[in-house]
């Protein structure tokens, strides 16, 4: 049974750097301040959906046509994406079940000028019908100068198992046609628009003007998100991930999806951190893997 606001508050609040509140749809919600910003965490899902360093705007996309559902994964945040990324077999969800299934805390506190957050999903009768091995999987949020995202899997079946998996990371940015990205050049990609097409990104920054849907492979580099309109770089920072997504659904498929305006894709763009599509993770009985995503903002000029 999932505890109550009070219980969260009472077991595992830290005074303002940490506290529990009934989100939208009555769905709970962790919020940790430090450094002058501030984290929103569902529990559902641990899918963040709020960040906001001291004196900038929401770094953070969130659709303004979302509706917050039981079981429903919300547009925007950032969804975790596991024990697979992308379509899964008939029958299953996509990008997985754990951005769909309440998560329980498993330990919160303050280090160093930090807050963290450790949120826990462990096997249930509704996962083994979808996917038959014994885990934990875990993710800790910690906020101080920056926003850090760490997803450890833990294998605790008896026979090896394959995953990939992704931080499924929305951000906003003040307009998708002059945003520039950096960091992916000369790196080889699969294009989801051109039937899975193995290409090269040859231009030294990237951008955007018209559907994108790439997942460069066996890279391990920094992404800079350039954004002259709201004058910041946002840089996203890994490890654990060989494989990096470039998302943006343009104003057609934008505007075919139930919870999302078809000009909203103008203020967002998907850098996803992943281990995706040829890069996947084996791990044996008794395994681990971790995968880290950080995110830091940085003035432009």
């Amino acid at each position: 049974m999932s505890m109550t606001i009070d219980a969260l508050n009472a077991s595992f609040g830290q005074g303002d750097a940490l506290h529990f509140v009934s989100g939208p749809g009555e769905l709970p919600q962790a919020v940790l301040r430090a450094c002058g910003a501030e984290v929103r965490v569902m529990l559902q899902g641990a899918q963040i959906i709020h960040y906001q360093p001291a004196g900038q705007q929401p770094v953070i996309w969130l659709s303004d046509e979302i509706k917050y559902l039981p079981g429903k994964s919300v547009r925007g945040g950032v969804p975790v994406c596991w024990p697979w990324f992308g379509a899964g077999a008939e029958g299953c969800p996509a990008h997985g079940f754990a951005r769909n299934l309440d998560w329980r805390v498993a330990r919160a506190g303050i280090e160093n000028g930090e807050v963290s957050l450790l949120l826990e999903l462990l096997p249930s009768e509704a996962t083994r019908k979808l996917w038959p091995h014994d885990f934990r999987l875990a993710l800790e949020v910690r906020l101080g100068d920056g926003l850090r995202m760490t997803l450890d899997t833990e294998h605790r079946g008896s026979e090896p198992c394959e995953i990939t998996e992704g931080l499924h990371t929305y951000l906003r940015v003040g307009d998708i046609t002059q945003a520039r990205i950096l960091g992916l050049a000369d790196t080889p990609f699969l294009d989801k628009t051109r039937d899975m097409l193995r290409d090269v990104q040859h231009e030294q920054a990237l951008q955007l003007a018209g559907e994108t849907d790439r997942v460069y492979l066996d890279t391990l580099a920094e992404v800079i998100v350039e954004d002259p309109v709201l004058g910041r770089r946002l840089h996203v920072r890994k490890d654990g991930s060989r494989s990096t997504v470039v998302w943006n659904p343009w104003e057609e498929k934008a505007g075919a999806f139930p919870d999302m305006r078809a000009d909203e894709y103008r203020q967002m763009l998907c850098v996803e951190t992943t281990n995706a599509a040829e890069d996947r993770v084996l791990l044996a009985p008794g395994g681990t893997h971790r995968m880290v995503s950080e995110i830091a903002v940085s003035p432009l000029g």
